[in-house]
């Protein structure tokens, strides 16, 4: 019977949101139809204007208007099809000015109901309308062959112009007819769908009225039922009149609190409960008694007949004594008190840290769900920061984990006499502790944090006569109304912790958690890993692609290209990999190590370095961030006793001008000593041409995105034209990036650039390839 009514319920439902899906479905074509009538209109009114002055604007929006009625011409002759297509559809649907929304109600109503006779009216008239349209189309493209001809006929204009009048009057009535055979359409379907409703309305009524008729049987025989089982339970049980008193129980719970039956009979169900505890519960008791809720459980003490108190888990039903009419409640009582004494033990070994007495990570996401609740419906702001000790390894490693215990212990003391009392402090494992500062905003959290630092930094630790200085770095993260959740939470600041200890330890770094750039940051935190795996471990190898010169084809001048393999062996392109680099502070490591292995390659391939002209090698605007980094390259050119004639180290634009000071001086220092310097994707940063006056260089590589399509493209080919007419009369060696064809090369040549580099003269290498055969 219950499966019968759930399905009835489900048939309704089901039948209701069809009910919806099809209205909706028809007020869509009726809104359609005011689109299509409006773009008619409009369609028709620019192309008589064109007609009129043959402006190439009005003929324009001639044609974008007469798309839309076009869209739903084509939209239908899709769904016509067969087999249908639905994309096709979609898309007419679309240029028809459709809510994105509604096409899918509006495919599946003209599917199913195309034929049938409530909508055969309408969609006899909409495909009356094709010939019509066509026509329009036929006449916009009549005007526009008239008007550019040269010599237009204006009697043949006036003659199109006729015709289009007459075709705009036929298609007027048809749009109005549109609409009324849809809106007839909608009353009929109505009328039937409500006849539909109360048939099953009246079903489910029949089905409900069984049912209940089966429960009232049900109900009598488990009232029997509750009687041997009230008699015979393990468990205390009462029954407990509206005025409070018992009047029945059971022995199980005369053996709980040791009262005899006779004694408990007539007391007050008050009297039993441990004062104190009272007030557990008095919202439940309240809703019960007042009949908005039928049962409740908790847990309080229970006063026992010598005086001692029992943990009991109570729970009190509300039920109705058919001879009385008046309510009664019976009550469930357990003796918890050794369940309890257990779960207290455990809850707080579950939720605090054994070695400092902390809240431990479960206990503080807990803490975390709270704070982020509260400043979501109290609209209040909390900080939420992650403390990690910058020298504990080296106390772990020097004077072994007892002494690493004792500093936790320091640190945890130290932190936590200097928070407020409304905040929270936790140990989340190993050296890493988070602080929820309560009702403090990003300004605030700043100096809290920075005063926690400072604390910490300035707190020796001392152990058996060693002195240490731990110091430690903080990532702060803000808890508002829009933090999406605790994990997002926790990593942001897990992040903002990372970026600390990145920038030189013993810091503060606040990370806001919707940062535009957190989500690219957290995806290249799994890379950085990766990379400093990849050099430790030597997987990191180097491609070389030839530049060609254009008037030399023989002459060996080439850039280093490198790579990443993963942990599978796959070879990664440094498009994945080298933008975390770049945020992450690995770039430099990346740069020095290529520049240490050209160096080493090229010293010990002399027959090559003599033909070589130059090895181009990319750096990274992050390299510039190191004040040794121009020390670092002097060095290697002198321990390889390398020319530094043989180096062009090449800087993309934008990083150039971001960095512009510490670029230019670098270029300087070492121009002195013979290297050259490439300008690389030069135009893409949007810079100033005048920065070429500024720095340095003596050679332009035209950013790929103009030259690849110049031979198809005239704005890139002007772009490119402009770029090496500027660059050479600045005596610029000028390369052309991303050449993959022939006529793109042929223009190149043609235009004067120097270099030509691309799949379309060489593809990428391995480096040590290139060596052998040029030796």
């Amino acid at each position: 019977m219950t499966l019968a009514l759930l399905l009835v319920a489900a048939l309704a439902a089901g039948f209701s949101v069809a009910v919806v899906q099809i209205q909706s479905a028809i007020a869509a074509y009726i809104g359609g139809q005011s689109a299509w009538s409006r773009a008619q209109l409009a369609a028709v009114y620019n192309l008589d204007t064109y007609a009129e002055t043959g402006h190439p604007d009005a003929l324009q929006r001639s044609r974008d208007w007469l798309a839309v009625p076009l869209g739903g011409l084509d939209a239908r002759r899709a769904l016509d099809a067969t087999p249908v297509d639905l994309p096709a559809a979609r898309d007419g649907m679309l240029r028809g000015l459709n809510h994105p929304d509604d096409i899918g109600r509006m495919i599946s109503l003209y599917r199913l109901f195309a034929e049938y006779p409530l909508f055969h009216e309408a969609v006899h008239i909409w495909r009356e309308s094709d010939t019509y349209l066509l026509e329009l189309v036929s006449l916009t493209d009549q005007l526009a062959d008239e008007w550019q001809s040269g010599a237009p006929s204006m009697a043949e204009i006036s003659r199109l112009r006729t015709r289009l009048q007459e075709v705009n009057r036929g298609l007027t009535p048809l749009t109005e007819d549109f609409r009324r055979a849809m809106t007839d359409a909608s009353r009929e379907m109505r009328r039937i769908l409500s006849l539909l409703s109360v048939a099953f309305l009246l079903v489910m009524c029949l089905i409900a009225g069984l049912l209940g008729w089966h429960l009232s049987r049900v109900i009598t025989a488990a009232e029997h039922k509750f009687r041997v089982t009230f008699e015979q339970a393990a468990v205390g049980m009462a029954q407990v009149d509206d005025k409070g008193y018992l009047i029945d129980v059971n022995q199980a719970l005369c053996g709980i609190l040791h009262y005899p039956k006779e004694a408990l009979l007539g007391m007050r169900y008050r009297d039993l409960v441990y004062p104190e505890d009272w007030d557990i519960g008095r919202q439940q008791r309240a809703d019960m008694l007042a009949g908005t809720i039928n049962s409740y459980t908790l847990e309080q003490r229970f006063l026992c007949r010598a005086g001692d108190t029992v943990w009991v888990k109570l729970t009190a039903s509300r039920m109705l004594d058919d001879t009385r009419r008046a309510p009664l409640y019976v009550v469930i009582i357990e003796d918890v008190s050794e369940s309890r004494r257990l779960s207290v033990e455990l809850d707080y070994q579950a939720t605090h840290d054994v070695l400092t007495g902390l809240p431990n990570r479960r206990s503080f996401e807990r803490s975390l769900a709270e704070a982020l609740r509260q400043a979501r419906t109290e609209d209040s702001t909390h900080a939420l920061c992650l403390v990690d000790l910058d020298q504990f390894k080296i106390v772990n490693d020097t004077s072994g984990h007892v002494a690493g215990d004792q500093l936790l212990r320091q640190t945890a003391d130290l932190l936590h006499s200097h928070l407020r009392e409304g905040d929270l402090l936790a140990r989340l494992g190993g050296d890493e502790f988070a602080v929820i500062l309560e009702n403090c905003d990003v300004e605030k959290a700043c100096q809290v944090t920075e005063k926690l630092r400072a604390i910490v930094s300035d707190t020796p630790f001392s152990w058996e006569g060693t002195l240490y200085t731990p110091g430690c770095s903080i990532g702060v993260v803000p808890i508002t109304a829009s933090s999406s959740d605790t994990g997002s939470l926790l990593r942001t600041a897990d992040i903002a912790c990372y970026l600390a200890k990145e920038q030189g330890r013993n810091r503060v770094h606040l990370l806001q958690e919707n940062d535009r750039q957190l989500a690219e940051q957290r995806g290249e935190m799994e890379w950085l890993g990766r990379i400093r795996s990849a050099l430790a471990e030597q997987r990191i190898f180097l491609d070389a692609q030839r530049l060609v010169c254009l008037a030399r084809p023989d002459s060996l001048r080439y850039e280093v290209l490198v790579r990443l393999i993963d942990e599978n062996g796959a070879v990664i392109p440094p498009g994945d990999f080298l933008p975390a680099a770049e945020r992450f502070g690995a770039a430099h490591q990346i740069d020095r190590w290529v520049i240490e292995h050209v160096c080493q390659q090229l010293a010990a391939h002399p027959q090559h370095l003599a033909r070589l002209e130059v090895c181009h090698i990319n750096l990274s605007g992050r390299s510039f961030d190191h004040a040794d980094f121009h020390d670092f390259v002097v060095e290697t050119l002198d321990h390889y006793a390398l020319p530094p004639s043989k180096l062009c180290f090449e800087i993309t634009e934008t990083a150039a001008v971001r960095n512009l000071h510490d670029v230019t001086t670098f270029m300087e220092k070492l121009s002195k000593r013979g290297c050259t310097f490439a300008l690389d994707d030069f135009g893409a940063g949007l810079s100033s041409f005048g920065y070429l006056r500024c720095l340095p260089v003596d050679c332009l590589k035209i950013d790929g995105l103009f030259v690849r399509d110049i031979a198809n493209d005239e704005t890139d080919l002007a772009m490119v034209r402009a770029i090496n007419q500027i660059g050479q009369t600045l005596n610029k060696i000028i390369v052309a990036e991303f050449v993959e064809t022939d006529e793109a090369l042929e223009l190149l040549r043609e235009m004067g650039v120097h270099y030509a580099q691309g799949y379309g003269v060489h593809r990428p290498c391995r480096f040590k390839a290139l060596l052998a055969e040029t030796s």
